[in-house]
């Protein structure tokens, strides 16, 4: 197993981070009720998903290194790997929360904008900082940024005729325009 962490985890995280949003994309074309476009779809849940694939194996590897050690009766259990698990944990839950916040996108859920951005922030916020320690704790950076860069795309959109004709809403107007006096 020693060699499967060494050789192949990591091939095996980057196959499961092209493969999955595949399968989402799928799976979201089909639930939307209104149109989306594919490839945006893709890159949008690319994010979490990376994060959420390269995290479990970073959980998987640990686990099974803290096993491994107990059974050869030299596991120690100290804040290294106490940090280790802790930090796995808490951004595979945020990046699930990431994940249902992109689905809520595609689905044309209400407040979806306003969590999206939330789950991005908070994201940046807990792996930023490690990038100087650690220059893998970038993926999750990396991750979220091609997200956003497909979030404006996502939702398909025509400019017809009739929308060029139509009057914008008076929340629109924020100067009020002077009232003239019909004498």
């Amino acid at each position: 197993m020693n060699e499967y962490f060494n050789k192949y985890a990591d091939l095996t995280a980057l196959s499961l981070t092209l493969a999955l949003p595949l399968l989402f994309t799928i799976f979201l074309k089909r639930k939307a009720q209104k149109r989306i476009r594919a490839v945006p779809v893709y890159f949008l849940v690319f994010g979490p998903l990376g994060i959420l694939s390269f995290i479990f194996f970073h959980l998987f590897e640990n686990g099974y290194r803290a096993i491994d050690a107990t059974a050869n009766g030299h596991f120690a259990y100290n804040f290294h790997f106490y940090s280790l698990i802790l930090f796995g944990v808490v951004v595979a839950s945020l990046g699930t929360w990431y994940l249902k916040s992109c689905i809520d996108k595609c689905l044309w859920r209400p407040g979806s904008n306003r969590s999206y951005f939330y789950k991005v922030l908070l994201m940046l916020l807990i792996t930023v900082p490690l990038i100087p320690i650690t220059p893998i704790a970038a993926v999750p950076s990396i991750c979220c940024s091609v997200s956003i860069l497909a979030l404006p795309f996502v939702h398909k959109t025509r400019f017809t005729h009739s929308m060029a004709n139509q009057k914008a809403p008076d929340y629109y107007y924020s100067i009020e325009q002077p009232k003239t006096v019909n004498p």
